[in-house]
């Protein structure tokens, strides 16, 4: 059987239901007023009762209060039932009082409130009774064509959204081609690795310089010599290359006390250490003159990369609400599966959507 046709049938059968789940209803509501009458009939004959004479007064006040309690409480509990249904939402409630009465009040007046308990008792069992009846007969409210209209209209709301990321997507290609096309005009490439190579190129020379001038740290040392640029060489010995004329004026007066390879050290430092250490500072210059190069390019393309960075925060926005719509959907497929398995348990036949 086809769908529509399946939901039409339903639909005839649920009427059918309806009227007969009425008849029950009504042949209940009926039966439950007249239970309710006659335990406020029973509640009232309790209430006019007297407690005996020969009770003591300390029990007599205590019954006294326990049944004016159960009588207000059961009158109010009952009073308010009109339905079947009624009765379902307040038996929580009289099950309470069905044992929440005080035992004094039992003690004394142990006929009337036994006779009103089983009274209670069998307003509990005719709504077992209806709600099996009212089960049987209802076929439930199966929602089949919502669900078929909210599962399209989410799958419609995940395509829109996937086209949405997908053109987000295509931006951001666009915008970093931009980029790399910036890039390429202002010679980023070519800039960075001439830094790379300027800097691996002053970090070679600065420690071949200061591999020659560490080898006399120790003689120096052991020579005690009071003067700054003699202590601040012994600390650190790139103070050789900072300060190169003090170094080779300090290396001319100590010169002669110097032996075998320290004094070929120093020599080679007296000769070449100037020369050396200027072209280290001119590359150092020139190196930080790629550098703020690099940076002014850097600044100018930041612009475009904000917007990439902004378009791919949204396409993770449209992502995070795609697979929040796909576990919405999940559910609501299981929801039409169930459905449409009750429909053709109603129904007795298998349905092809």
């Amino acid at each position: 059987m086809k769908l529509e046709q399946a939901l039409r049938e339903y639909k005839k059968q649920r009427k059918n239901a309806e009227r007969e789940v009425k008849k029950v209803e009504k042949k209940y509501n009926t039966r439950l007023k007249k239970k309710v009458r006659e335990i406020l009939k029973r509640i009232d004959a309790l209430e006019r009762k007297e407690v005996p004479k020969d009770v003591e007064d300390r029990i007599k006040k205590i019954v006294t209060a326990e049944k004016r309690n159960y009588v207000i409480s059961l009158r109010r509990a009952l009073e308010s039932l009109e339905t079947m249904d009624d009765l379902g939402k307040r038996l929580p409630d009289l099950a309470k009082l069905h044992v929440g009465h005080g035992k004094y009040l039992l003690l004394i007046f142990e006929k009337d409130v036994y006779a009103i308990n089983r009274l209670l008792k069998k307003l509990n069992e005719d709504y077992v009774k209806y709600y099996e009846k009212v089960s049987k007969k209802s076929l439930g409210e199966l929602n089949i064509e919502e669900l078929i209209e909210n599962e399209r209209e989410t799958r419609r709301k995940i395509e829109l959204i996937e086209r949405e990321r997908d053109e987000l997507r295509e931006k951001v290609e666009e915008k970093k081609k931009e980029l790399e096309e910036f890039h390429r005009e202002h010679g980023l490439d070519e800039l960075e690795k001439r830094i790379k190579e300027l800097s691996s190129k002053v970090r070679s020379e600065e420690l071949e310089v200061r591999s020659k001038a560490s080898k006399l740290q120790k003689p120096i040392k052991r020579m005690r010599l009071h003067e700054e640029i003699a202590s601040n060489f012994v600390g650190d010995s790139s103070y050789a290359l900072k300060k190169p004329d003090e170094f080779i004026s300090l290396l001319q007066r100590i010169y002669p006390q110097l032996e075998g390879k320290h004094r070929k050290t120093a020599q080679w430092l007296i000769e070449n250490l100037k020369e050396r250490a200027e072209a280290i500072a001119e590359e150092r210059r020139l190196l930080r003159e790629l550098k703020e190069r690099k940076d002014e390019i850097l600044d100018h393309a930041s612009s475009k990369e904000k917007e990439i960075w902004e378009l791919e925060r949204l396409i993770k926005e449209k992502e995070s609400e795609i697979r929040k719509l796909k576990r919405q959907l999940e559910h609501l497929e299981k929801e039409l599966e169930k459905s449409i398995k009750r429909l053709e348990e109603i129904l007795g036949e298998k349905i092809e959507r």
